[in-house]
């Protein structure tokens, strides 16, 4: 009887991925379970699956269940499975009900086995989180899924934890020029479905159980070929202090499967792949820019960003940390921007020379709310005097077209113009350089204010080279320059924080924001605090609480102010998302920055008033400390 269930496997997706000796070990677990009548055999998100079920023979019919209805509802076919993705992404507990007609038969093996293939084989598992991944696109699926569980669990805060809880440490690896044998040998011994291959001591590509499977088995390649032959490179990783949420954006805009773990000396400790952000948890927002991406026309992408703000409602209500959220919204910016280039590109032709779109200001630190205006500016590698008009006037055309349609999705033109399509923002290499010396070595109030927004520079799109040129000859003329941290300093003496003398609120009197406090202005003291001590210290984040982090880590500020300075800058960026959220959606108006006092609890009020007496103790110690650099 086995060998009829061996046959059966065999011709089966995800089984037919497996070799015949794992296939003919499951067949000898395999038993039949018949079922005479119609009953709902499992319920969903009460019934518990300790076995995976293939439809043999007979009817059964999926669907989720809506006040006592059936919505969603698909056919299970013979040789399909139930219960797979529930059992990985759910702790087993039925995402939809299975409801079984008479005479209807299923080959079922326990659910510990079924674990172990998807732990052995990645592309066993792939399977079931690829058809989950595509689930997820359908709103209705995805709004089943993500509804609101039970207190007791993590939810959306499973995004800000860092990778190094999903990563996978073992690290194997082999040569370059090793053979495609031996790596597939060193693979099994382990029991790795990957593997890392360096030359000269340099980590460079990776090759998986797909590569084997395509470009070896397919390709009926030679197995004494190097493995370099089959590797994906270059290699694309990414640092151990990221979080899962910028592991799911990274692999979703690379388009890759893998990536590798690094540390702070650029070595790889570890590989995690989406299977395995998947399965660590079953919500996925990095969806939302997968549609993005697929679009064909800004319309699209318009009504795709029309949905940002109810997006962020539910991460809000959630429970979602104020950068996750940040992490989202600028995410979702940076795949906007993107596609828009591409859009120009096609449109316009290809650019003649390298060139970069820079974004600066909120965008730049990665620190967006949905209160934002465009700040963005174009360098472009230099040329010759005869070259120069006709690539100024490409780039130009790129810079206006891709600010207009920025504008018609939602992202107003920057009032003080600085963007890619103001000629004096869309210039070589050599200009860009001189404006930041220029910028340094004389500091009155108009570079200082220039330096508050370009100075948060960071690549948005094309070549990243010209971007990192422009950061390095700013540390050198920063390096030169004592005095220059000295007028940073006397600048933040023009902010004060919202706090009268008696210690109430100091709020508007008149106007459409009467009674309110700008809650920018004290966040402003922080960035403006992070930002000059980021520079001194050549810190290239230009992301306000990582520039605090690496601060820390330098010791440049201690561990009770770096605590104090993050959880208040993250508490202000909560209520300042919470005040546009609700202008937005419960209001039925325009996202604004306005806090009115009163409408605070007696907690976040006093929460308020303490945190504004820190920062203008912060921005007294920078003011005294860089006055005797």
């Amino acid at each position: 009887m086995s060998q009829d269930y061996f046959v059966f496997l065999s011709n089966i997706e995800p089984f037919s991925f497996l070799s015949e000796k794992e296939i003919k070990h499951i067949s000898e677990l395999i038993q039949v379970e018949l079922f005479n009548k119609k009953k709902i055999l499992f319920r969903q998100g009460i019934s518990r699956l300790e076995k995976i079920y293939i439809l043999k023979e007979g009817t059964a019919e999926r669907f989720y269940e809506s006040i006592d209805k059936k919505i969603v509802k698909d056919a299970l076919h013979k040789g399909e499975i139930f219960g797979g993705i529930s059992i990985l992404l759910n702790e087993s507990i039925a995402i939809r009900s299975l409801e079984i007609q008479d005479n209807t038969s299923f080959y079922t093996f326990p659910k510990n086995v079924f674990i172990s293939l998807c732990d052995k084989y990645e592309d066993f598992k792939y399977h079931f989180t690829n058809i989950f991944g595509k689930r997820m696109l359908d709103k209705t699926y995805l709004n089943l899924i993500v509804k609101k569980r039970s207190d007791n669990e993590q939810s959306i805060q499973f995004f800000s934890n860092s990778i190094s809880s999903v990563i996978r440490r073992n690290v194997l690896f082999c040569g370059v020029n090793n053979s495609i044998k031996d790596a597939a040998i060193l693979m099994k011994q382990h029991r790795c479905s990957s593997i890392l291959i360096k030359q000269e001591g340099r980590f460079i590509g990776i090759a998986t159980d797909q590569d084997f499977r395509n470009r070896v088995v397919a390709a009926d390649l030679k197995i004494s070929n190097p493995i370099s032959d089959i590797m994906s490179d270059p290699l694309i990783s990414i640092s151990e202090h990221s979080s899962v949420f910028e592991a799911f954006i990274k692999i979703m805009k690379t388009g890759v499967k893998h990536l590798a773990v690094i540390n702070n000396e650029n070595d790889a400790v570890g590989v995690i792949s989406n299977s395995d952000l998947i399965n660590a948890q079953g919500k996925l927002p990095f969806l939302f820019i997968k549609e993005i991406n697929k679009a064909v026309s800004y319309e699209e992408i318009s009504k795709k960003q029309k949905q940002l703000p109810q997006s962020i409602y539910i991460l809000i209500n959630e429970g979602a940390k104020a950068q996750n959220i940040n992490n989202f919204v600028t995410a979702i910016t940076d795949a906007i921007l993107e596609k828009l280039i591409k859009f120009a590109i096609e449109e316009i032709g290809q650019p003649p020379v390298k060139f970069a779109f820079m974004v600066m200001g909120s965008e730049g630190r990665k620190e967006q709310t949905l209160k934002t205006d465009q700040d963005n500016a174009i360098i472009f590698e230099d040329v010759n005097g005869e070259e120069l008009e006709s690539v100024n006037a490409y780039f130009l055309r790129i810079g206006e077209h891709v600010c207009n349609l920025l504008d018609k999705i939602g992202y107003d033109f920057c009032k003080g113009d600085i963007m890619a399509k103001n000629p004096k923002w869309c210039q070589p290499v050599s200009i860009w350089k001189k404006y930041f010396k220029e910028w340094i070595y004389n500091a009155n109030s108009e570079a200082l204010l220039q330096i508050s927004i370009f100075f948060d520079f960071r690549f948005g799109y094309g070549d990243i080279g010209l971007v990192n040129e422009l950061r390095e000859n700013l540390f050198n003329l920063l390096g030169n320059s004592r005095g220059f941290f000295r007028y940073m300093a006397a600048n933040t003496t023009h902010f004060r924080v919202p706090i009268g003398f008696f210690g109430n609120f100091i709020v508007g009197s008149q106007g459409k924001f009467k009674n309110t406090f700008d809650i920018k202005g004290p966040m402003m003291l922080v960035v403006d605090f992070a930002r000059v001590y980021a520079l001194q210290h050549k810190i290239s984040a230009t992301n306000t609480m990582e520039r605090l982090e690496l601060l820390y880590k330098k010791n440049a500020i201690s561990e009770s102010d770096y605590n104090d300075i993050r959880h208040s800058y993250s508490y202000m960026m909560n209520l300042r998302f919470i005040n546009q959220i609700n202008g937005i959606i419960n209001e039925g108006g325009e996202p604004n920055n306005n806090i009115n006092p009163k409408k605070l609890s007696r907690i976040e009020q006093q929460t308020l008033k303490e945190i504004f007496k820190k920062i203008e103790a912060w921005v007294k110690l920078q003011q005294d400390f860089l006055r005797v650099i």
